[in-house]
């Protein structure tokens, strides 16, 4: 009977044991498979980056005055811009004696144009995961508000290019010559001949190879001109806001430059007009600051009733002429001894 019983627990706990092993193969596989999927998430290739996507470069014209003209690509004739008239890539702005506008480009920069200018906009590059927008001026004056991005404006002189926030840019009509100046952030003036970087408050001319004996040349960079400062204040108001800055830093002329603000009210005036208005005597050295200077037109020295002109002793009633002593009733002229009734003449 003990005998029985015994074999009878020995089947038993076979059996128990039978079952047991049944139940941990499942969970084995389970935790295999498990591991295999995460060998296999950890050998996925990481994701490639995405590439700056480049931007159809398009222009829209703002603040038009007077006589502003557009063409595409595909025009044969340019026609009269208003305010909102859009140009694509390839398209050409120019503008006449009076005309003016502004130029928002798709990137988000502006462009001044000043009278008599003519660009054409060239295209939109991807460059160091960055846009850079190219132009080609023709003749005239840009002024470059940058908003991202870089833009670069070939001349016939080189290229002048601008990665930090404003440039202006001027052809010289009868030269070709460019004039460069940055009025704030980094600039950079390129030809065969190398580049030259430019920083706040800086300028310079790039010359064309006629004028240098058919070679390149490189020039020094120089601090921008009272004129070059006023100008940005005339032509883009945009440029008021870093005016401060530049004002801290001690790069302006003068410590008034808020009277180079023209008044947006007040009667319009060409640059030269508005400039003549409301410049000081002291520009250009020409009057040292513990002397009283006159200018040069009008009632100063050389014009108007200055030693040289009007009643000065050069013109009018001063000494050689009028009624000096070389004309009019003076001894060489009218009543005196060289002329009219004098010893040397008529009578």
């Amino acid at each position: 009977m003990k005998k029985a019983l015994f074999y009878l627990l020995s089947i038993l706990l076979f059996l128990l044991a039978a079952c047991q092993s049944d139940e941990e193969i499942p969970v084995a596989t389970e935790v295999l498979a498990t591991s295999t999927e995460i060998v296999e998430e950890e050998t996925e290739a990481p994701p490639l980056p995405t590439p700056t996507p480049a931007i159809d470069l398009s222009a829209e014209l703002q603040e038009v005055e007077g006589n502003v003209e557009t063409k595409e690509e595909v025009d044969s004739n340019f026609s009269v811009a208003t305010n909102g008239t859009t140009l694509a890539e390839k398209g050409e702005i120019r503008t006449s004696e009076n005309g003016y506008t502004r130029v928002d480009l798709s990137t988000g920069t502006l462009i001044r144009m000043a009278p008599l200018s003519h660009f054409t906009l060239l295209s939109n590059e991807e460059k160091e995961e960055s846009l850079l927008t190219r132009i080609k001026l023709e003749i005239g004056q840009l002024w470059v508000v940058l908003n991202g991005g870089s833009v670069e404006i070939e001349t016939p002189s080189g290229v002048a290019a601008v990665r930090g926030s404003y440039m202006m840019v001027e052809i010289n009509p009868e030269t070709q010559g460019a004039v460069i100046s940055c009025l704030e952030g980094h600039c950079e003036l390129e030809n065969p001949a190398g580049i030259v970087k430019l920083s706040n408050g800086q300028r310079a001319e790039l010359h064309p190879p006629e004028l240098s004996e058919g070679n390149f040349s490189l020039p020094l960079p120089e601090e921008m001109s009272e004129r070059d400062f006023a100008e940005w204040l005339f032509f883009a108001p945009e440029a008021e806001d870093i005016f401060p800055f530049l004002e801290e830093e001690g790069l302006l002329p003068w410590k008034n430059w808020k009277d180079f603000i023209p008044e947006k009210d007040g009667p319009p005036l060409s640059f030269d007009e508005f400039f003549s208005e409301v410049d000081s005597p002291l520009r250009d050295g020409l009057c040292p600051p513990e002397e009283e200077c006159l200018p040069l037109d009008g009632d100063g020295p050389l014009g108007g009733d200055g030693p040289l002109g009007g009643d000065g002793p050069l013109g009018g009633d001063g000494p050689l002429g009028g009624d000096g002593p070389l004309g009019g009733d003076g001894p060489t002229g009218g009543d005196g001894p060289l002329g009219g009734d004098g010893p040397l003449g008529r009578d």
